[in-house]
């Protein structure tokens, strides 16, 4: 225990950390300037006529849609304050509601790097992040501390480099070595220099080996010293081709992963080098009294609270080896799992029916009409979703005409991964019945012929 005491609460320089606040806060200031600019409240939040919940978070429901700008506008306020240090710790906490409301009310709105921004800031809670370059520090009566745990640094590095990893790891897959996913991506691409000095296959072969070596390796890369500034390298060319020619709809995720890799540098190298450009002379202090002295309760807490955190982290995105063989054709363990970019779903047939029960007539239905484009787009990588709207609708018919318990059916024909197309439920279900709990049976959903 000692020896865990010792790696885990080792004074360390509190630069990076610092810098890293600075940096987490001037990105999400452009995120709610974003939101604000596509007018997320309404448009994703309001707006649409039913949402998703996730299981477990079927309370979340919009609020008003004053209530919600305000919200938006506190988020800013509070991205504004971490950037700055002031009031740190509660611009952290409300933040991290707020953003984690924003992006968990609708299961549609899922985005890995929307889910890895919630988890630092969760974890930044905890951080003492504004002892420098901060508010706090400048007009603080006393002098704060230059030191940190050094699980406050390792624990960034952890986030960071699982999302890398577990992207590696995914990419083991199927449905990333077998199908046509990449040639797909090529096709949609932007025209490039990349795109047009390399022959499609060549490409296809790069971007398949490649990034499954690049994620595997970029951690362990980055963290060893004398690799590290080749591994800024890689991530600079890795997040430029993925911004740039591959993908369009990443935001700021590319640009925030390059500059979020100064975690993997020495805080103190870092630290004297920033003082140095301001003329400031590094001061001398005590490590051990500099960082504050706690007791071994509060120790053995802390560290069983990161133990239960990384545990977590580790495997729960591993769970899909034991609910299913294909995460994300069947929607089941697909999302919190770094699952990204290894699908796509080419919608080349959707219908929907209703039947009366009473009468056995059958009328045609418009399913879009109830969602909105984005919700669609992302209800077909979700199986899930379609019993959950076909139940909404139910309900809506009976409380507007007096509807009782019709049968819905859809018939949804996809290309996924560029593979032939081919059903992604079973037509002949009603849909209403259908138990939406993942770890129930799923005869509905037909099995993929695949690779």
């Amino acid at each position: 225990m000692k020896y865990i005491y010792a790696k885990i609460f080792k004074p360390t320089d509190v630069s990076i950390v610092s810098l890293f606040r600075i940096i987490f806060g001037l990105f999400m200031v452009y995120q709610m300037i974003y939101y604000y600019e596509i007018d997320y409240t309404f448009q994703f939040i309001y707006g649409p006529e039913v949402l998703f919940p996730y299981e477990g978070l079927e309370f979340l429901k919009p609020f008003s849609l004053g209530i919600l700008k305000a919200i938006h506008v506190g988020l800013l306020i509070s991205a504004i304050f971490i950037a700055l240090g002031f009031l740190y710790r509660y611009a952290m906490i409300f933040f991290f509601l707020g953003f984690s409301y924003f992006s968990f009310v609708d299961k549609t709105l899922y985005n890995n790097h929307i889910y890895l921004i919630s988890l630092i800031a969760f974890v930044m809670i905890f951080i003492s992040a504004d002892k420098k370059y901060s508010l706090r520090a400048k007009f603080s009566k006393k002098t704060l501390s230059k030191f940190v745990p050094a699980w406050n640094q390792n624990i960034l590095i952890f986030l960071i480099s699982i999302v890398y990893f577990y992207g590696g790891i995914t990419k083991l897959s199927p449905n990333w070595l077998d199908s046509n996913l990449i040639s797909y991506t090529i096709d949609q691409a932007q025209s490039s220099l990349l795109t047009n000095l390399f022959p499609k296959e060549t490409l296809i072969t790069l971007i398949k080996y490649g990034g499954l070596l690049f994620d595997l390796s970029i951690a362990f890369i980055l963290l060893n010293k004398r690799t590290r500034i080749y591994g800024v390298i890689l991530v600079i060319i890795f997040s430029y081709t993925n911004n740039s020619i591959l993908f369009n709809d990443i935001g700021i995720f590319p640009f925030f992963m390059i500059c979020v890799t100064i975690v993997y540098f020495d805080s103190a190298k870092i630290g004297n080098y920033i003082d140095s450009i301001f003329g400031k002379k590094a001061t001398a202090e005590n490590k051990e009294d500099a960082t504050q002295e706690t007791t071994p309760k509060f120790k053995m807490l802390t560290i069983t609270c990161l133990s239960i955190f990384v545990l977590f982290q580790l495997l729960f995105p591993l769970r899909h080896f034991f609910l299913t063989s294909n995460p994300e054709w069947t929607g089941i363990a697909q999302k919190f799992s770094w699952r990204m970019k290894m699908q796509s779903r080419n919608v080349t047939q959707f219908t929907m029916s209703l039947t009366d029960r009473k009468t056995s007539q059958t009328y045609n239905l418009d399913g879009t009409s109830f969602v909105t484009k984005n919700q669609f787009m992302h209800m077909v990588e979700d199986p899930y979703t379609f019993p959950h709207l076909a139940k909404y609708i139910s309900d809506k018919l009976y409380v507007e005409r007096g509807l009782v318990n019709p049968i819905i059916k859809a018939n949804l024909m996809v290309e996924f991964n560029g593979m032939p197309t081919q059903l992604m439920l079973d037509p002949r279900r009603d849909l209403t019945k259908i138990d939406e709990n993942k770890l129930a049976d799923n005869p509905w959903i037909p099995d993929f012929n695949g690779y």
